[in-house]
């Protein structure tokens, strides 16, 4: 019993010293934005590469996945809704299921399946192979030209891949109910727009914002502690996509409230 609870108790104790240092790197990180940082040229170019690995290279998985999800949920779902004569409800429940949920939820699962453990294992390799010193010995510092980039890009791109989702969503779900049913694009999209409203915006910012900034920062601040060998490299990105998991929860939960 007095096992269980040192074990319980180091857990939280650990817990909370790596959530005190990953604050205190978000507010490090967050000083250098405000300060313009990333308009330093030599910055500004890695700026725009992480954007196009992050944000455009996907797209090939990106587009039929909306696509998909659009087709097989708004579609059938507003098929459904017509056919009980429950027109009023279709903006609600589209709004609800796409711009609040699926959007940013499943942008981020993508993003960090593909954009996250790359970061993270790129940023893991630079500690081993002494990189990072390297820049501390110019005086370059890291957070400036490595990570602030990467962390901003996830920003950006994780607002425009959840806005592009929801209307390739849309779309894609109006495709299915066009051919059957006798209903137009400008009508299913004033069912939406008259049922969204203020909180469904802040909401649908908070999430995407947030967890950009969650998929970039978390595997980032993880891989910063390896330094030795490479078998730290596969500890890193499991222990960064367990900690991007609680992240992903957390907002998910903290959604509700708003």
């Amino acid at each position: 019993m007095n096992e269980a609870i040192g074990r319980l108790g180091g857990f939280f104790v650990n817990s909370f010293i790596t959530l005190s240092l990953y604050l205190n790197f978000c507010k490090n990180v967050l000083a250098k934005l405000i300060r313009f940082k990333l308009f330093n040229p030599a910055i500004f170019l890695v700026f725009l590469r992480q954007v196009y690995f992050t944000g455009v290279q996907i797209m090939p998985i990106f587009f039929p996945i909306s696509l998909i999800i659009g087709i097989a949920l708004v579609g059938l779902l507003t098929k459904f809704l017509v056919g009980l004569g429950a027109y009023e409800q279709i903006g609600q429940i589209l709004t609800i299921l796409i711009i609040r949920e699926l959007a940013p939820l499943l942008t981020a699962v993508l993003l960090s399946l593909r954009s996250s453990t790359a970061v993270s294992a790129e940023i893991a390799v630079m500690n081993i192979m002494g990189e990072v010193d390297t820049l501390n010995a110019y005086n370059i510092d890291p957070v400036d030209y490595l990570y602030l980039p990467r962390i901003v890009s996830g920003l950006i791109c994780m607002f425009s891949l959840a806005t592009f989702f929801s209307f390739i969503a849309i779309i894609g779900g109006y495709f299915v109910i066009s051919f059957q049913m006798n209903i137009t694009f400008d009508f299913l999209l004033t069912l939406i727009f008259d049922y969204l409203n203020f909180s469904d915006i802040i909401c649908f910012l908070y999430k995407t914002l947030l967890l950009g900034f969650f998929v970039m920062s978390i595997p980032i601040f993880t891989s910063m502690s390896v330094k030795n060998a490479n078998t730290e490299i596969p500890i890193a990105l499991l222990k960064g996509m367990m900690r991007l998991f609680y992240g992903i929860i957390f907002v998910e939960f903290t959604g509700f409230l708003i």
